[in-house]
C-alpha cells in the first residue's frame, strides 16, 4: 500500500514538473518601464555664406595711376615749354622717378646712376630738380643718347658747375671717359643758384640736332649739333668733383618724356 501511494505520488510529481501544473514555481510578469520619449533632432544652425570680396585689379589701378601720372607731367610741360614749338603732346612718359637718386664724391671723384634699366631715347624732355652739396669745384648733370658702356662709350654730356663767380652749364660730347667737344660750349646763367646746398631745375629738350634747355623754367636758349654725333641711347645721373674733400649731386622729380614726331 505505501509502495502503491509512493509510486503514485512519483508519478504525480513527474507530470506537475513536465505540464507546470500546480507545483512548478510561478514566473514574474516583468514591470514595464517608463520609456524615455524620443528627444528632438536639433535643426542645422543656418550661417550666413559671406559675400565674395571684390578682388583689385592691380594692373588696372597701375593704368590709372601712370595716366594721371603723364597727365601731371603734360601740365607742368605746358606751363613752362611756351617758349619753343615742341610737339610733346605727341610724346609718352617712359620713366618717372619714385625715389631720390644721390652721387656722393670723396675727394677728386666721379659718379653716375643709369636712369631706367636698359632704357634708350632720341628725342625727348627730360626734367629733374638737382640740389648740390660741396666744398669745391663740383659739377652735377646727365648722360644721354650713350653707347651702352656708359664709362667709356660715346656720349652726350649735360653739366652745370657749382663754384664761386662761375654759374654755367655746357653740353658736351666724351669718349673714352674723355672730353672730345661741345656743341654749346660753356654758357653762363644768372638762372643758375650756385649757393651751397641750392636747388636748380633742369630741362633738356632733345629733338634730332637741336637741344634746347631751362634752368629754373628760364630759357637758355637753342644749340644744334650738325654733326649728329649721337641719335640714340642710354641715360644717367652724373656727377663730378674736381676739388674739395667732399660733395654730392642729388636728384629728385625727375621725369623722361619721350617725343613722338609723327
Amino acid at each position: 500500500m505505501r509502495r502503491t501511494s509512493f509510486s503514485i505520488l512519483s508519478i504525480l510529481l513527474i507530470l506537475a514538473a513536465c505540464t507546470g501544473g500546480p507545483f512548478a514555481a510561478p514566473t514574474a510578469t516583468p514591470v514595464p518601464t517608463n520609456t524615455a520619449p524620443p528627444t528632438d533632432t536639433p535643426l542645422p544652425t543656418e550661417t550666413s555664406t559671406p559675400l565674395p570680396t571684390s578682388t583689385p585689379d592691380r594692373t588696372a589701378t597701375a593704368a590709372v595711376e601712370a595716366t594721371k601720372s603723364a597727365e601731371g607731367v603734360l601740365d607742368e610741360m605746358k606751363r613752362v615749354l611756351d617758349d619753343v614749338d615742341i610737339p610733346f603732346s605727341n610724346g609718352y612718359l617712359a620713366w618717372q622717378q619714385t625715389e631720390p637718386i644721390a652721387i656722393n664724391m670723396s675727394g677728386p671723384d666721379s659718379g653716375y646712376q643709369e636712369i631706367g634699366e636698359g632704357l634708350t631715347a632720341q628725342n625727348f624732355v627730360l626734367k629733374s630738380d638737382v640740389t648740390w652739396n660741396a666744398t669745391g669745384l663740383l659739377l652735377c648733370g646727365t648722360i644721354f643718347r650713350s653707347e651702352p658702356n656708359l664709362d667709356k662709350g660715346a656720349q652726350y654730356q649735360f653739366v652745370f658747375m657749382r663754384f664761386s663767380g662761375l654759374p654755367a652749364w655746357a653740353i658736351e660730347v666724351h669718349e673714352f671717359g674723355q672730353f672730345r667737344n661741345s656743341p654749346t660750349r660753356v654758357q653762363y646763367s644768372d638762372a643758375i643758384d650756385q649757393g651751397n646746398g641750392g636747388t636748380n631745375e633742369i630741362i633738356l629738350i632733345a629733338r634730332e640736332e637741336q637741344f634746347n634747355l631751362y634752368v629754373n623754367k628760364v630759357y637758355q636758349g637753342r644749340y644744334f649739333d650738325y654733326s649728329k654725333q649721337r641719335m640714340d641711347g642710354s641715360l644717367a645721373f652724373l656727377g663730378y668733383q674736381q676739388s674739395g674733400k667732399k660733395g654730392s649731386c642729388e636728384f629728385e622729380n625727375s621725369w623722361l618724356w619721350i617725343l613722338n614726331e609723327d
